[in-house]
């Protein structure tokens, strides 16, 4: 997710630079011919039949607090009995879990998030306030995938327990407070609120992040029920010349295409904090949808992330045709002759967060990042997939949300998926940093 109306200012920056490889697009598979999306559904589900049977992994990614290594990962943790050392953390978090299949109202209440590592799915968690008489059990969840319980105590001091087998796990324990949005966007009403956000122009951009055959246009996205809906659409300017494009050294064919983004680029700023929105990704592949933060005045300074980053919070691709989609999160910026240093990846742990037997484009899920002077969280309905304590942006940033089509995606998409859109129902920033305690325990014997 990158835009291309930028300036770059040049300064001296003597700290060490970790350069990662550009992260790789899909190849090119056809350059002209397009497959409607039945035929090619068909297609996609006889490369997921193929994959299992030869026994090739289809899902790989980061696991949640490494800063880019990657491990095996699957839909749901294992089942198994805790044994030895536990890490055991709370964390007290703004109101950023929330999935769900429609729209809803963001909640106020703040969440307390227990998290036991390694994970016991189903085991029983017991959230307790601490009292002027002690310890008082106040309310009991049951651990998820990640090993986590999530609970809306109100305000006060809490600590969770975790019971498996004959011992007893204890986090440490956290103080909540009051969680006030420093900026909110619920989407009601029947228009884009204007004042708060641009359709920012973009126009078949063929350099820095080629979309040859697409501009940016109000037309393709539009607010109904309360929801942002950013979609993709024929440019009627153009609908009977054909657009030639070259990705990856292919030659390719496409309509013509408007795309919307969206943003608060002249309006809204916002440096450190907890920034999320609650998304339902698009199902059609050809176009990639994005929650994303751009420095202000789109400058960047080379060589030096301090003077601003992109910061993709999320970013989706669409249906693979496996039951593997995954959302990626990447951080972006530049050294000198435009090279670009981009740090992240597509981070399969997070289909934990999906409901069994569900696809990303059925539910609504939460997309934060906490971002501070030292480090990005990115988060899933609370739970944390990466963090990257490097290339921290300290430089006020504006918020951006997308749906694009690139040159590298073009030859996948075809005019029956034309309608589909990725739906926004809030956005939220929060002027705040999460409360979290981490202690590891080999926990205590529970009586009998």
């Amino acid at each position: 997710m990158q835009t291309s109306a930028m300036s770059r200012a040049t300064t001296p920056w003597n700290a060490p630079v970790v350069t990662v490889p550009t992260r790789e697009m899909p190849l090119m598979l056809h350059a002209v011919h397009r497959t409607p999306r039945l035929a090619r559904t068909a297609r996609l589900a006889v490369v997921g039949l193929l994959a299992t049977l030869l026994s090739v992994p289809l899902v790989d990614g980061a696991a949640a607090g490494n800063t880019g290594s990657k491990v095996r990962s699957h839909h749901g943790a294992k089942k198994q009995q805790r044994s030895g050392s536990v890490r055991a953390t709370l964390a007290s978090l703004p109101a950023i879990a929330q999935p769900g299949r429609g729209p809803a109202a963001p909640e106020d209440l703040g969440t307390v998030l227990a998290t036991f590592t390694p994970a016991d799915p189903g085991q029983p968690v017991t959230l307790e306030r601490r009292t002027a008489r002690g310890w008082k059990a106040v309310d009991r969840a049951r651990e998820d995938a990640w090993g986590s319980a999530l609970f809306s105590p109100g305000r006060g001091t809490f600590r969770a327990r975790s019971t498996s087998g004959s011992r007893t796990w204890l986090t440490g324990t956290v103080t909540t407070q009051r969680w006030t949005p420093e900026f909110e966007d619920t989407f009601s009403g029947t228009a884009l609120d204007t004042n708060v956000w641009n359709d920012q122009v973009r126009e078949h951009e063929s350099v820095y992040a080629p979309r040859t055959c697409a501009r940016t246009d109000p037309a393709a996205r539009r607010v109904e029920g309360g929801v942002l809906h950013l979609g993709v659409a024929w440019d009627p300017v153009r609908q009977v010349t054909p657009c030639s494009y070259t990705s990856r050294g292919v030659a390719g064919t496409s309509n013509y295409m408007l795309n919307s983004q969206v943003a608060t680029e002249h309006t809204r700023f916002f440096r450190h904090g907890i920034v999320a929105a609650r998304i339902k990704p698009q199902r059609a592949k050809g176009m990639h949808s994005g929650f994303w933060l751009v420095p202000a005045g789109t400058k960047y300074v080379d060589g030096s992330p301090a003077g601003g980053t992109e910061i993709d919070v999320m970013e989706f691709f669409g249906e693979n045709g496996r039951q593997s989609e995954t959302i990626g999160s990447h951080v972006h910026y530049y050294e000198p002759d435009w090279h670009k240093v981009t740090i992240g990846d597509t981070f399969p742990v997070a289909r934990r967060s999906l409901a069994h037997g569900r696809s990303w484009w059925e539910e609504f899920h939460v997309f934060s990042v906490e971002w501070t002077a030292q480090e990005y969280v990115f988060r899933i309905d609370g739970r944390a997939y990466y963090r990257l304590p490097k290339a921290v942006s300290q430089v006020p940033q504006y918020l951006v949300l997308s749906n694009l089509t690139s040159d590298y995606e073009l030859n996948e998409l075809t005019p029956d998926e034309y309608g589909d859109t990725a739906q926004v129902d809030w956005v939220r920033v929060f002027d705040a940093t999460s409360q979290i305690s981490t202690r590891s325990t080999h926990g205590r014997r529970t009586s009998r």
